[in-house]
């Protein structure tokens, strides 16, 4: 069995500029697996799923295996719903971070990606964050949010790309505001967990250009420097320096995720492909090196069906991977990656890491080749020193693009102009941070009190004059016969 560490209050992860660090100040590397979702019969019923001594049973599962890892990646959540405090501290104690997802399936938590800027964003979507967040930052094993998995996956989806960055930007106001009132005492990373491949300007456009322009977006400014929280609608101002640890300022997102499924090859290796082209994950790194946040692998893992497919004397039948990614990842691209999340332990067949499956949401699977393959070359690495410390970064080489210089290459290679999410409705103050309910605004009290007032004087008049004129009738009725009333009333 490994040994492992708890997770301490004081042991939080943060990013600052191109990597993440520990309180203390020591690099952080995650080694994470994906976790399985329970079954769409258990996410319908009351608790969504929930059984917390099973979900605990694959982490101890996967500990005593031997497995070297130090993370999982979360797909389904329901924390306005259902307490995952037992889950979340048997995490910690098994030395077990947690990424979780700040958007939903279905419900107020659905960034709808078929819906143009800013028809994306509702306010409905912040509250649901805000208040998951408030959840999430109970535990100090909750290593960071995602903001939107493979959002701007096609030339459509792209125009939502604004609500993305208007929706991370409230949650770090609000996490700001949380801090500095007390409510919390860190703010939780953002991720935004792209697709590996050219989801824009067609085939004319190379695909890690796409996954430049993506992190370039989303980290962007108007001066370079990040956006600040006095510049978006209804923050409060402030000179201090944000809790994200962003010397920059407010920028969207904190860490960079990539979803790959390349490195099919056993033959593979950092620098080339089998077939003589430059390799996939050199390409990348290359590409994304100068990055101004940390970039991870939000999901690493070739298809079974696709690994060695040109090669049958290496290929076998279930397309087993040798997982010979991992020491490149954790050393070659070690000055700008932070690890990866392999996929997955169980879901899509062509991924699985595990048979009997699918999971049933109670009991563990079996561990395949393809499992000890990859526990094997995470053994091969895990005991590497971290590249640096706190104290001798400096991340002032890494400055965030101008947004107009974005936006202009967007426009010129794949013709996407995008909407200025620096106009749409901010709701960064919409949530109370100490007890999560919604925050009326009082300008709106304000004039719901006024025409409430309004209402009332005239009912009151309105009223007044009923009653008025009914004693006016019987005191006519009391002295003049019905033809002089008649009369009297005609004329007056």
């Amino acid at each position: 069995m490994v040994s492992f560490q708890p997770i301490l209050a004081s042991d939080a992860i943060h990013a600052k500029g191109k990597h993440l660090f520990k309180d203390d100040g020591t690099q952080f590397i995650i080694k994470g697996i994906a976790f399985p979702t329970p079954p769409e019969t258990m996410l319908i019923e009351d608790h969504r799923g929930y059984n917390p001594d099973a979900w605990l049973k694959i982490l101890h599962q996967l500990r005593d295996s031997g497995l070297e890892f130090n993370a999982i990646r979360m797909y389904r959540m329901y924390p306005e719903r259902v307490d995952y405090s037992e889950f979340f501290r048997g995490a910690a104690a098994l030395g077990v971070y947690v990424i979780v997802p700040l958007t939903a399936a279905m419900g107020p938590g659905v960034l709808d990606r078929k819906l143009a800027a800013p028809k994306c964003y509702k306010s409905k979507l912040f509250k649901y964050g805000a208040r998951a967040i408030r959840e999430y930052l109970k535990y100090p094993n909750i290593l960071a949010g995602v903001v939107g998995n493979e959002v701007m996956n096609d030339e459509k989806a792209w125009l939502a790309a604004p609500c993305i960055r208007a929706y991370a930007r409230d949650l770090k106001v609000f996490m700001d505001s949380m801090v500095e009132k007390g409510a919390a005492n860190r703010t939780l990373p953002l991720i935004y967990a792209a697709q590996d491949s050219a989801t824009i300007g067609g085939a004319a456009v190379d695909k890690d250009r796409v996954m430049k322009l993506t992190v370039d977006y989303l980290t962007c400014s108007e001066e370079g420097k990040g956006l600040d929280a006095r510049d978006v609608e209804g923050a409060e101002p402030t000179d201090a320096e944000h809790f994200s640890g962003n010397k920059f300022g407010l920028s969207p997102i904190d860490i960079y995720g990539v979803n790959i499924e390349s490195w099919c090859s056993s033959t593979q290796d950092f620098y080339k492909n089998p077939d003589g082209t430059p390799g996939s994950y050199y390409a990348l790194w290359q590409a994304l090196r100068n990055t101004s946040i940390p970039i991870i692998f939000s999901e690493m893992g070739c298809p079974h069906s696709q690994f060695d497919r040109d090669d049958l004397e290496r290929k076998t039948k279930e397309g087993t991977r040798d997982w010979a990614q991992i020491p490149v990842v954790l050393n070659d691209m070690a000055d700008s990656w932070s690890g990866f999340i392999a996929y997955t332990y169980d879901g899509p067949k062509d991924f699985v890491m595990f048979d009997g499956g699918e999971w049933n949401g109670k009991d563990v699977l079996t561990p395949t080749k393809d499992f000890e393959n990859f526990k094997h070359q995470l053994k091969k690495v895990s005991r590497r020193a971290p590249n640096i410390t706190l104290d001798q970064f400096d991340d002032g080489r890494f400055v965030p693009s101008r947004c107009d210089d974005v936006q202009t290459e967007l426009l010129s290679c794949c013709g996407v102009r995008l909407f200025n999410d620096e106009k749409m409705s901010s709701y960064a103050h919409m949530i109370d941070v100490h007890t999560g309910r919604e925050v009326h605004n009082n300008m709106w009290l304000t004039v719901a009190a006024f025409l409430f007032a309004l209402g009332a004087t005239f009912w009151i008049h309105k009223n007044y004059r009923a009653k008025q004129n009914a004693a006016e009738g019987i005191s006519l009725l009391n002295g003049n016969s019905i033809e002089n009333v008649k009369y009297k009333s005609v004329s007056s």
